[in-house]
């Protein structure tokens, strides 16, 4: 049987346009490839650091080549028995991308109707920070009304509590001319003040076009936010606030505590499919309901969890139409100027494999 073949490889993408959210500003993303060779078949994972506290790049580096030594010589293909080798979610993603696709041959992760092109997945259309920056509201307005034209009918936007009034005036608006929209607002953690944070929030939901807020607070308050969810009337979404919790009973207990109406789930983050997979089933029995969203991977990481969202959606008996909170937040490939050219589309509001299209890998 021939031996494992172990490749790193590194690629810099670059945003089409400088983009922010609430606490950061992203120009370009450098993006580390595992790629495994065995028996003619060929298998890529997507190491995306970007979203990872505390990133070391040295630490980073070592750890990725310390693991290639370590997969060569261990012969396993079966990501469990890396885990306690790794200490980065993006690194354990990537392995288990690269060992799925070693499997069954990349571009294939999990063979299904989506990946037939036969079904797509329902997707929201996303506006960040910097669409509202302008101070422009048209311009605003006019981004949203090509999102619709495009087929979203799921919007989601970024937020911030530092010109919220202003913000909340563009909603009103987008709420008069097109009230069958729905909206997810992220605040990626801007609000402070209790107070002050409620009453936003209950502004927001006397809106009716808004689905519900992500992260409205900073990360690592769980008395606050379970409060807040208890008291808000508008629904909150847990996104930064899984970052970092791999244990079972940590995330058992954070879900007992603050006890959110969804979870917003990135397998780069939360611990690749296996990881995300403990809290869908957590949340389930919780009744949390969740969705998956990228972390600004380029299209192999995207092709890995668009195939992954669709078989866990499948295996929960969910629809895979445009249904509350099974709109998932898959379209960041588009915002790269030099990402790879795949069979990735999006069409009416939903993400697409398109089998006709070839897969253009170089680097």
């Amino acid at each position: 049987m021939e031996k494992i073949k172990f490749f790193l490889k590194k690629k810099t993408f670059f945003f089409r346009k400088k983009i922010f959210n609430s606490n950061r500003i992203f120009n370009r993303n450098t993006i580390w490839f595992i790629i495994l060779k065995k028996n003619n078949k060929i298998g890529i994972g997507e190491c995306n650091p970007l979203l990872e506290k505390s990133v070391s790049k040295n630490r980073f580096e070592n750890e990725l080549e310390n693991l290639s030594k370590r997969v060569v010589s261990l012969k396993k293909t079966e990501v469990r028995h890396y885990h306690k080798y790794i200490s980065y979610s993006s690194i354990f993603f990537g392995l288990e991308q690269a060992f799925l696709s070693l499997k069954n041959q990349f571009p294939v992760l999990y063979d299904s109707e989506f990946f037939h092109g036969k079904k797509g997945i329902s997707i929201n259309a996303l506006i960040w920070l910097n669409s509202f920056k302008k101070k422009n509201k048209g311009s605003v307005i006019k981004e949203i009304e090509n999102r619709i034209i495009e087929g979203f009918s799921f919007i989601k936007m970024k937020i911030s509590a530092n010109f919220f009034d202003y913000q909340y005036s563009v909603l009103k608006k987008i709420k008069k001319k097109y009230p069958f929209i729905k909206i997810r607002v992220d605040a990626n953690g801007s609000f402070e003040n209790m107070k002050k944070t409620l009453y936003c929030l209950n502004k927001l939901y006397d809106l009716s076009i808004i689905h519900s807020i992500e992260q409205p607070i900073s990360s690592g308050y769980w008395k606050n936010m379970s409060k807040i969810c208890k008291q808000s009337k508008l629904p909150i979404a847990l996104d930064e606030e899984l970052e970092g919790i791999h244990e079972l009973k940590e995330k058992k207990r954070l879900l007992d505590i603050i006890h959110p109406e969804y979870v917003v789930l990135k397998p780069s983050i939360n611990g690749g499919f296996y990881g995300s997979k403990e809290w869908i089933l957590e949340a389930n029995k919780r009744k949390i309901k969740w969705w998956i969203s990228s972390s600004l991977e380029s299209n192999i990481g995207l092709n890995a969890i668009t195939q992954w969202t669709f078989m866990m959606m499948r295996k929960q008996h969910l629809k895979y139409s445009n249904v509350d909170s099974h709109v998932h937040g898959l379209n960041t490939g588009v915002l790269y100027v030099n990402n790879w050219i795949s069979p990735l589309e999006i069409k009416e509001g939903s993400i697409w494999y398109n089998p006709s299209l070839k897969w253009k890998i170089f680097f």
